[in-house]
């Protein structure tokens, strides 16, 4: 007899759901959950209305610079429900409404001959991606993110007591500190709280171009350690406006890690986008160490929220 889906999630979710229901005790009024195991969306109607209300969150939290993410919609998010584990956290409002408070996705990979993750094409390898981690302008409830990346780092690191082959990686666009101190506060908040050697650094960097043109800004690519500790020098990331600011960009990363060794890119399709990963001979850059000035490189870009399509969702009711 067929496992029914939410029994399915929950088996392979196991070390997810099981920190989520740890950090949801600390609090009194908040839930993390994955929420393809969440008993309270299960109803279709309400699992559709959620989606929405996922993708407008992301809409009209994310008001910092256009380029630093890609806001998914519906659609997406409902092919990232499919697919991947989302973790979020939410409260019950006094009139039984969900009000989101942050979310993210997990996604895993698996690079082959014939199909490459283009962004990371490490040959064979496999690899988790911590993405999208978002929590909600101006909340009463704070330090949701650091939960979430507790939540997160603490379970793949259990993951991958049976899953070593696989890396533990995440992307940020090379002038995004927010995200930089995002990754690397989970990390340190581990390690103090818990003694752990929980580290993340710096890999690479890959670029996108299209007919040649580059179409967004270099993007980190980091990774997670959870063994050993990383000893690496201070380094800054101090861009500066140019006539073609994102090659401008690629100088600078150059000229700041020219003692890291830059290994030949590997490029690869993704649709219509060239994409080109640079991996580093010295992998050792320990985010602790790096600082980013984007010195205007990351103004004129603000993002204007689309019209929301919010749905009132509420446990035990009706969807609205």
């Amino acid at each position: 007899m067929k496992m029914r889906f939410f029994e399915r999630c929950a088996r392979s979710y196991s070390y997810l759901t099981n920190m989520c229901t740890q950090i949801t005790n600390e609090y009194s009024n908040v839930t993390f959950s994955v929420i393809q195991c969440d008993p309270n969306f299960r109803n279709p109607l309400t699992i559709v209305n959620l989606l929405k209300n996922i993708s407008d969150f992301y809409n009209e939290n994310w008001l910092g610079n256009a380029d630093y993410i890609h806001i998914p919609d519906a659609k997406k998010v409902l092919d990232n429900y499919l697919k991947y584990p989302i973790i979020m956290a939410y409260r019950k409002t006094s009139d039984d409404d969900i009000d989101i408070l942050g979310v993210a996705t997990l996604k895993y990979y698996q690079n082959t001959e014939k199909d490459v993750n283009p962004y990371y094409p490490i040959p064979n390898k496999k690899f988790f991606e911590v993405t999208g981690i978002l929590t909600k302008q101006d909340s009463d409830i704070k330090n949701i993110g650091k939960k979430i990346y507790e939540i997160l780092i603490e379970a793949l690191e259990e993951y991958r007591k049976i899953l070593p082959e696989f890396d533990v990686i995440f992307v940020a666009d090379c002038r995004n500190y927010m995200s930089i101190n995002g990754a690397r506060g989970g990390a340190r908040y581990l390690r103090e709280q818990y003694n752990k050697e929980d580290y993340g650094k710096i890999i690479g960097f890959y670029t996108v171009r299209n007919q040649g043109k580059l179409v967004e800004a270099p993007t980190f690519v980091a990774k997670f350690e959870f063994e050993n500790k990383i000893v690496s020098n201070d380094i800054t990331f101090a861009f500066e406006v140019t006539d073609d600011l994102y090659e401008g960009m690629i100088e600078t990363l150059r000229n700041s890690l020219a003692g890291n060794q830059i290994k030949p890119g590997v490029s690869t399709m993704d649709e219509e986008y060239n994409v080109t990963f640079y991996e580093l001979e010295d992998d050792s850059i320990n985010l602790d160490n790096i600082t980013i000035i984007p010195n205007g490189t990351d103004k004129g870009n603000e993002r204007i929220p689309w019209a929301s399509t919010r749905k009132r969702i509420r446990i035990g009711g009706s969807n609205e």
